[in-house]
């Protein structure tokens, strides 16, 4: 069971960490987005960084990290 759990902690994690290097991307092409959508990109970049930087610190198990 804990062996699951982690596995699915590791998946979530790295589909965060390429959800937040595809909406970067977007924002790099922000010519082809409207001021609106470019907020809700940012908004929406914004709290996945917040989640995976709360799991980091969670999950942290040394100094300085």
């Amino acid at each position: 069971m804990m062996n699951f759990m982690m596995t699915m902690m590791a998946m979530q994690t790295s589909r965060a960490k390429r959800l937040v290097k595809m909406l970067e991307r977007l924002l790099k092409q922000d010519y082809l987005y409207s001021d609106d959508e470019i907020k809700t990109i940012k908004s929406q970049l914004r709290v996945v960084k917040e989640e995976l930087a709360a799991n980091d610190a969670k999950n942290s198990k040394g100094f300085g990290k």
